[in-house]
């Protein structure tokens, strides 16, 4: 059945309950639809209602195409992106009997399924399933009865169809016949749900988008951080710049009623001085609509006629502006504007610089951007002194049981502050749509919620705006580039194509490059479900790395601080171990047991006091005889064949032979979130087997990291609801 967003809902069982009682019925979908779709007898059915509304009203009927095209604005009234369902092909009406399969089957998906679907899946599903219908069709086929794997394999064979096999989309579309078989009106051939490997073929690698050179890549940090420096202090005052655009045409609407209604509009003889341009279609039919509609007015007054001008939107001319805007320069910090084209200019500068500095310090893709929270975007909290600034946004690739529910992504205090600034240009243009909960505005028009793709201009063009002729390749760009994309060609003295894509991108390549970042954190930061989509945005940073060794620049700098950091972390911990305080972790248990079977101590009688000087640690690291990295605050990995553990699964550091734990600090927190996450599944329905397990392992392994440590505290109480999906210490299965 069709699954509501989450800010809807809470319409999903009254929304069920209205599709079933329906008239004298009271299991529509069953007596009714169900029997229609399963006979085929196209004339009924045609002749049904897609759905019905909370309030009983019929969502239209099933062979009325438009009806079907306007269903999103009622499962999906905040939908930000446009997905319509489309039974025609290419704008023309399709066969008969394979529309009314592919309508049996969005029907199936929509009301009958015991499987849950989004609006989006059942979209993409019919989209899919038209182009294979076309291929069908080019057969001289008109049923979806005769898709069988035999056929399938033919195309595959032959190359005959625009269908590609190597690319994970057909199969998904393709298995949905299946799995919805019992439901439909014809018989599906296929046995099996289908992958490429059934065909012989491996689905091709997602193509990537590209690393922005070092060079480009670090102009446009220093650029960004200037501008949100320079904005930061003065960001209360750029609410005047989006009042002013916001409020620009109501002020010059004001000033014009005014004058067209004064003895200054009028000629001596007879007639009006419009002051309105006529020098495109657009502009003349407003002109023309506004004038007619103004002197058919008996007595035109300010107030009439400025109605008029609300509700015809003619443009004035740009020459008598100034006559009619009371206050047309305004000055923000450094900058001056004069008139709506230059402030909106400015606007989308700022806009466009403050989001680059913001996507390049978190790596959020420009849809998790798009759904900034409005309140409490962005948190600040304090971890072994250390101050971490967080970025919330709602993910934007996440399925229900496949991870659990996190929209955090930490950033540097220049995200912290660009967040801040974007709040502040953004915010006056929202007052005006109060029922809007779309962090990002338009600046014109009516100033309504922009769509995703406008986030990515404005980015566009602020990156390509400032860098200018410096976008031009150098050679040691196009040796970045072919070191990170071997298989692109790029010639020195191109211009660089930038896209929004690219910050997430590099931000990966470049942190996990420098060894800045390692995968579990990669993966955290970017809420992959999987390990491998993290290490394929940093595909080819082993390779940078190796160029980056070789130099005796920044970077050879940049690695001698990672040196004295790392040995640094190593003296702490040994210090700690001297003075007999505890350490968690494997590899710091064992260490302390250790000492306690030897006959004396080994610090004291100066055994082993190199290991409490710096200068031991950082010859044995730069030696490469011994390794760590930080796998999260407080906890620190030893092994160079780490596993690169995924969302940092504290149970294996427990007693990990290679871990290190100084505190509880991130235990603690990884403990509370797990506990908010638990008790959110719960109150909402959406606990599973997978994230009951995943609260509990981190709660307990939090808990014993804290025994070790000596940390006293107050167990988490398990729900009896999460322990029943919990498999029994000891049972098998036989």
């Amino acid at each position: 059945m069709i699954k509501l967003p989450k800010y809807n809902i809470g319409q999903q069982d009254a929304l069920l309950s209205v599709q079933n009682h329906v008239g004298s019925y009271t299991n529509y979908l069953k007596d009714v639809l169900e029997p229609a779709i399963k006979s085929g007898e196209w004339d009924d059915f045609e002749a049904l209602d897609i759905g019905f509304s909370v309030t009983g009203e019929s969502l239209g009927k099933i062979w009325d195409n438009n009806a079907w095209r306007q269903l999103q604005p009622f499962f999906e009234p905040n939908a930000t992106d446009t997905n319509t369902l489309d039974f025609f092909l290419d704008g023309m009406v399709m066969e008969r009997n394979l529309t009314n399969q592919l309508k049996a089957l969005a029907l199936s998906m929509m009301w009958l399924s015991p499987k849950d679907y989004s609006f989006l899946s059942i979209v993409q599903t019919i989209v899919g399933l038209k182009k294979v219908s076309t291929a069908l069709v080019n057969e001289g086929h008109n049923s979806f009865e005769l898709l069988s794997f035999e056929r399938l394999e033919a195309w595959v064979l032959g190359d005959v169809t625009n269908l590609d096999f190597e690319r994970e989309p057909i199969y998904t579309v393709l298995n949905k016949l299946f799995i919805e078989a019992t439901r439909l009106p014809f018989n599906v051939s296929l046995n099996k749900t289908l992958s490429a490997s059934d065909f012989g073929l491996a689905i091709k690698e997602q193509e990537q988008h590209r690393v922005i050179p070092q060079r480009l890549y670090y102009l446009g940090l220093q650029q960004s951080e200037a501008l949100v420096n320079e904005l930061y202090p003065i960001r209360d005052e750029l609410s005047k710049l989006s009042d002013y655009i916001a409020t620009y045409s109501d002020k010059t609407y004001i000033g014009y009623a005014n004058y067209i209604v004064s003895d200054e509009a009028k000629f001596k003889n007879s007639g009006l001085r419009w002051n309105l341009p006529s020098s495109y279609n657009g502009s003349k039919e407003k002109k023309i609509a506004f004038q007619s509609a103004f002197l058919a007015l008996n007595n035109p007054t300010q107030e009439s006629t400025l109605e008029l001008l609300n509700k015809h939107k003619p443009e004035l001319r740009i020459e008598y502006i100034d006559q009619f805007h009371p206050e047309r320069t305004l000055t923000v910090g450094n900058w001056k504007v004069t008139g709506l084209k230059e402030a909106r200019t400015l606007f989308k500068h700022l806009n466009g610089g403050c989001l680059w500095a913001l996507m390049s310090r978190t790596g959020m893709r420009s849809d998790e951007t798009f759904h900034l929270h409005t309140a409490n975007g962005c948190t600040t909290e304090t971890i072994s002194g250390q101050t971490i600034h967080v970025i919330h946004a709602d993910l934007s690739k996440t399925a229900k049981g496949s991870q659990s529910k996190q929209d955090e992504f930490v950033t540097t205090e220049v995200g912290k502050k660009a967040y801040e600034i974007l709040q502040a240009l953004h915010s006056p243009l929202r007052q005006r749509h109060p029922d809007s909960q779309a962090f990002f505005h338009k600046i014109i028009e009516d100033c309504g919620a922009i769509n995703t793709n406008q986030i990515g201009k404005h980015l566009k063009a602020w990156f390509e705006g400032v860098l200018g002729e410096k976008l031009a390749l150098t050679d040691d760009d196009v040796i970045d580039l072919k070191i990170s994309d071997p298989n692109l060609s790029f010639n020195v003295g191109d211009y660089y194509g930038f896209s929004g894509h690219q910050l997430r991108r590099s931000f990966a390549y470049y942190l996990v490059g420098y060894e800045l970042c390692d995968f579990p954190q990669l993966k955290q930061q970017f809420s992959h479900v999987s390990m491998a989509m993290s290490r394929h945005y940093a595909k080819n940073a082993s390779k940078f790395q190796k160029l980056r060794r070789k130099k005796q620049n920044l970077a050879y700098d940049i690695d001698e601080e990672r040196i004295d950091k790392k040995a640094q972390i190593y003296l702490k911990i040994y210090k700690k171990l001297a003075n007999k305080e505890r350490v968690a972790g494997g590899k710091g248990k064992e260490f302390a047991k250790n000492m306690m079977k030897a006959e004396r101590n080994l610090f004291r009688d100066k055994v082993d006091d190199d290991m409490l000087t710096l200068n031991y640690w950082q010859k044995q690291i730069r030696d490469q005889k011994r390794h760590i990295h930080a796998v999260a605050p407080g906890v620190y990995c030893t092994s160079t064949g780490c596993s690169l553990r995924t969302q940092v699964n504290l149970l294996e550091c427990v007693d990990c032979k290679n871990d290190y734990i100084v505190d509880a600090v991130f235990a603690e927190a990884k403990r509370k979130e797990a506990e908010i996450h638990m008790l959110w599944d719960i109150e909402h329905d959406e606990l599973t087997p997978q994230t009951a397990s995943e609260a509990y392992i981190k709660i307990t392994a939090a808990e014993r990291i804290m025994n070790d440590l000596g940390i006293s505290y107050e167990p988490v109480v398990i729900p009896k609801e999460v322990e029943a999906l919990l498999l029994p210490f000891g049972v098998t299965s036989k």
